[in-house]
């Protein structure tokens, strides 16, 4: 018995050893001991790039108009009420016009008397011509026939013009809408005593909306009329064009003035604020990345690339230093020094040295 001992000794020493080694083999290959560095990659291609200006601003009516009074008096009577649509020439209230009314009918029936007294006056003088050539009127006679004629014409004109203006103050007691449109806001209520110029109603033609903003003058000489534009709101996007812009900065401002015609939505109102996109070129088969992608120190600028090492799976990360072209919006201009499908970091670089070794992550 106490042969067979030592021997059964070694065999456990034995087995304790290969647990070991086979633990450590096993820690040696977990991945929390993996040492190379996560990062994301793309391969290095060509795109077609849209170069566009990014504007901001606030949309408008293509008509947007306060009205004011042309009269004063107390508003008798509203037509129109808040959000209903106006042409131009509509009645949309009534100032008390009694007083108006009256004086019209006192001045039509002057223009009337006037009227008869020039024609009178006309037959007169064509007798007095008739009767001087046959010498059987003095030329005083004729000349008092020529003074009445004179009198009866100043007398019909001033009537004339006192009717015109009786009824131009008539009319003005109408509150006539100027344009076509919405009736976005009203500023008067019935009773309410109304002066000439006082705002009555503010009418916006929403047909068409326009965003009225301002570019900068690196930007300026980009700009065409029926330039393509797409507008941001709330996460939609609708269609746009460039209706014009001006070639003298705003007043006040460096920016030239730009407005954008947009095609009326559901969700787009005048006075909502949006950013619009114009797109000002298009530049084809482009070799190119995001900025974000280069690495730059002094005036030098890297890509990180990805190499496989010898005929194994392990791939490690090196700087290589490219010449930069065109920047165009986020993206960049790849000339040389790196080739057209190399594989490029493009998160994670951060930490990485020349020869890290590295695993791709999705």
């Amino acid at each position: 018995m106490k042969t067979y001992i030592p021997i059964l000794a070694v065999i456990l020493l034995i087995l304790t050893a290969c647990g070991k080694k086979d633990d450590t083999t096993a820690k040696a290959k977990s991945p929390a001991n993996d040492d190379r560095q996560a990062v994301m990659v793309e391969n290095l291609g060509r795109r077609d790039i849209d170069e566009e200006i990014t504007v901001s601003g606030k949309l408008e009516g293509i008509t947007d108009i306060v009205m004011s009074s042309e009269s004063n008096g107390r508003l008798m009577e509203l037509y129109k009420k808040l959000g209903d649509n106006v042409n131009p020439g509509d009645r949309i209230g009534r100032v008390e016009n009694d007083v108006t009314r009256i004086r019209v009918d006192q001045a039509e029936a002057a223009y009337n008397a006037a009227e008869s007294s020039l024609q009178n006056a006309q037959k007169n003088l064509d007798y007095a011509t008739r009767a001087k050539e046959s010498n059987l009127i003095s030329e005083a006679e004729y000349n008092t026939a020529l003074s009445a004629f004179k009198g009866a014409k100043a007398g019909f004109d001033g009537a004339n013009a006192a009717l015109e203006s009786a009824r131009l103050a008539y009319n003005n007691s109408y509150l006539i809408a100027p344009a076509k449109g919405k009736i976005s806001y009203l500023h008067i209520a019935v009773g309410q005593f109304v002066s000439q110029g006082m705002p009555v109603a503010s009418i916006t033609d929403a047909s068409t909306l326009i965003l009225k903003t301002g570019v900068g003058e690196s930007q300026i000489g980009k700009i065409r009329d029926g330039l393509s534009a797409s507008i941001a709101y709330q996460g939609k996007s609708y269609n746009g064009t460039v209706r014009g812009f001006g070639i003298k900065p705003m007043s006040g401002s460096a920016n030239y003035p730009l407005e954008i015609a947009v095609a009326p939505g559901k969700d787009l109102l005048p006075g909502m604020v949006v950013r619009a996109k114009i797109k000002t070129n298009t530049y084809r088969n482009l070799l190119s990345t995001l900025l974000t992608n280069v690495s730059k120190e002094f005036d030098r600028n890297y890509l990180w690339v990805l190499s496989q090492v010898g005929d194994t799976e392990r791939q490690i990360a090196s700087r290589q230093e490219v010449e930069l072209g065109r920047i165009i919006g986020q993206y960049v201009e790849i000339l040389s020094g790196v080739e057209e499908g190399a594989t490029i970091v493009v998160s994670g670089s951060e930490n990485l040295e020349d020869g890290s070794a590295v695993k791709i992550r999705e």
